[in-house]
């Protein structure tokens, strides 16, 4: 649909724009902001080329999912661009969030494309009824005539989950690949906001390995340590690991599924298209296309989630292993021991190095935790941590404005703990040796993938999936760490962004930028 960029159009393009979000049930704040988004940029287009400029409209539905393009047949203009590279690279951010539209300039024609998304029932509740429905149904297989259960297991459920691994090992390599890869090209655009942006990033990656380290550490005692003491003089063993991240070539890695090497290519590559900067733009460009086809073929793979937890667990009933799933509970406790050691690390450093009394700064923090700790959704408390960060922690509005969209993207501490207490746990439940060369590479992998664990539905999936194939340990594991997941992501989610505003507050410090006496203060700086 056509129309020119006058007062009038504009009105009834937002008017075109409302009905088909409405038919499409989009979520009403999401509605809202796309509509504002959308009116915003058709006012910088008409004020740029004028009322008569001629704008084409077109809102797609394809398989429940909504799309809006908003096309301007003028010359180049990103009307995201005022000048400042910060507010590319921020606009980057938001969009690689879902919570900004994206701008691309095709065939002589400026392109503003919106995906708003329909409010979804949480998968934990389908994972959840999966795994009670399987616990009923392995029960009740248990009380049919001998071989009745173990037929279904073995003709049934087993080739069937053995279908669903194909399918994921095929997905998420490539997919952890791109994730990588697209990050590494992130951290170069930082570059462009000079020290800040150089400095946030290094911290961001430095202390979540860090914490990762220290954590680990603290679970050690908590497990069988026999092997361990036994290969510390072993180096052989520990450089055959290192080199091992090195691949032969560029395909083995996807072929054999091994995700440090797929991890060590995007890095190399994306290091590679970084220092040639515009000269490859069109590469990238290819990278972050293929991004979403995958992103969208593993949306719909993470819809099969709930089938493969009934499965899994199903088997571990009628083979008589229903113990394991039992004994994998000291996931709970230990993930839970390593969240409060690195937040209670986070407000001891603050409160010293601030002055500043510890309950206080725990109940500043505290209205953004209750809200990520409810909703499992960092999207969700976003205002609210800015808010917080700005009227409660001191922090300077051009730390926040930068600093909160690329934490949530790549500062993910409690996911990091989260990975690393599922690897610690299911090496004692499936008897794994937890040597030097084990924990160095759950160390690594569990930190790389916090950091660039994709942001969708199952992305989850994938981060079990590689780290339980990396630690030598079998698919069952994953089932057990996505039924355990369900809960515990919510509190890796909270505190996730609680060190994130820890984190600013002592980066702004540093950089002198921190208002210490709204830090200090009993109350909330005025608007």
């Amino acid at each position: 649909m056509d129309f020119s960029l006058d007062n009038t159009s504009i009105v009834a393009i937002n008017d075109e724009l409302e009905s088909f979000l409405m038919a499409g049930k989009a979520e009403e704040k999401n509605r809202l902001r796309i509509q504002l988004t959308a009116e915003e940029i058709l006012l910088k287009y008409q004020e740029r080329f004028g009322e008569g400029t001629k704008v084409s409209v077109r809102c797609i539905r394809r398989l429940g999912r909504m799309r809006i393009e908003l096309s301007f047949d003028t010359e180049r203009f990103n009307p995201f661009e005022d000048g400042e590279d910060e507010s590319l690279v921020l606009h980057s951010l938001l969009a690689s969030m879902g919570a900004a539209p994206l701008w691309q300039y095709r065939n002589g024609r400026n392109v503003i494309t919106f995906t708003p998304r329909k409010k979804k029932r949480s998968q934990m509740v389908y994972i959840i009824a999966a795994v009670i429905l399987a616990l009923g149904c392995g029960i009740a297989c248990l009380a049919l005539p001998d071989g009745v259960g173990a037929f279904i297991s073995s003709q049934v459920i087993s080739p069937l989950l053995g279908a669903f691994m194909g399918l994921l090992s095929a997905v998420s390599g490539p997919m952890i690949f791109c994730s990588v890869l697209i990050g590494i090209c992130s951290i170069g655009d930082t570059a462009t906001l000079g020290r800040i942006g150089k400095l946030m990033m290094a911290r961001f990656l430095i202390i979540t390995l860090l914490l990762n380290v220290i954590v680990s550490l603290i679970y050690l005692p908590f497990f069988d340590l026999s092997s361990l003491g036994g290969s510390v003089l072993d180096f052989s063993a520990l450089l055959d690991m290192m080199l091992g991240i090195i691949p032969g070539n560029l395909f083995t890695p996807f072929t054999e599924g091994n995700p440090l090497q797929i991890i060590s290519v995007a890095v190399m590559l994306g290091i590679s298209i970084v220092i040639l900067g515009q000269k490859v733009s069109t590469v990238m460009s290819f990278f972050e296309q293929v991004d979403y086809i995958i992103q969208l073929q593993m949306e719909a793979v993470s819809t099969l989630v709930p089938f493969f937890v009934f499965g899994s667990i199903f088997n571990m009933i009628v083979n008589s292993d229903f113990a394991v799933l039992m004994s994998s509970s000291k996931f709970i406790p230990i993930m839970l021991l390593g969240d409060l050691v690195i937040i209670v690390i986070y407000i001891a450093m603050v409160s010293l190095r601030k002055g500043l009394n510890p309950m206080l700064l725990i109940r500043k923090i505290a209205p953004t935790f209750l809200i990520a700790i409810t909703t499992d959704s960092s999207a969700a408390a976003f205002s609210t941590n800015v808010e917080c960060c700005e009227k409660d922690l001191g922090i300077d509005k051009k730390i926040i404005s930068f600093g909160i969209p690329l934490g949530q993207v790549v500062f993910m501490p409690g996911a990091s703990i989260l990975f690393l207490a599922a690897a610690f746990c299911m090496a004692e439940v499936y008897g794994v040796s937890i040597s030097l060369p084990w924990l160095v590479s759950a160390i690594i992998i569990t930190f790389v993938l916090a950091v660039a664990a994709p942001p969708i539905p199952g992305g989850a999936l994938i981060c079990y999936t590689m780290l339980m194939t990396q630690l030598g340990l079998p698919d069952e594991a994953i089932a057990i760490a996505i039924a355990f997941n369900v809960i515990l992501e919510f509190v890796a989610t909270a505190f996730n962004l609680s060190c994130l505003q820890l984190e600013l507050v002592e980066l702004s410090g540093e950089l002198d930028m921190l208002d210490r006496e709204v830090l200090r203060s009993n109350w909330r700086q005025p608007r």
